[in-house]
């Protein structure tokens, strides 16, 4: 069973990177799915890695489509990035238990929906005022 489903409420306005956002969704929803079925350390190292490889590619699209538009907080935006990808290489060096990895998913599902939110949240009357959809 999913832990998140895409709602309206999670939608940016640009399709490209709202489809990202979907697509990270999935990997946390994967990620629970192999610790519901018992898998702690499958679902801790390959959603890392997972979330880690997807979150650079997705990270690289966002910024340059705000660097392209001029968007005035994109260097506070890519610190948020950075230290997203810190956190889950600091979640990586640690030894693969079930405890860590209930606690590395809430970070995940909280970090990237608190993000979306409040930090992409912003840029998007930006884009949309530079007809970016």
């Amino acid at each position: 069973m999913a832990i998140v489903c895409w709602d309206g409420s999670l939608r940016i306005g640009v399709d490209a990177i709202d489809a990202q956002h979907r697509y990270l969704f999935e990997i946390i929803n994967t990620m629970q799915g192999k610790l519901a079925l018992g898998h702690a350390s499958e679902a801790l190292l390959d959603g890392l890695d997972s979330m880690r490889t997807y979150a650079r590619f997705h990270f690289e699209t966002e910024e340059r489509l705000l660097d392209d538009h001029g968007y005035p907080e994109r260097e506070v935006h890519r610190q948020a990035h950075r230290e997203f990808l810190e956190a889950l290489d600091r979640l990586s060096g640690q030894p693969p238990t079930t405890e860590l990895a209930h606690q590395a998913l809430g970070f995940l599902l909280s970090w990237l929906a608190g993000h979306i939110q409040a930090v992409d949240g912003r840029y998007a009357p930006f884009l949309s005022e530079h007809g970016v959809s």
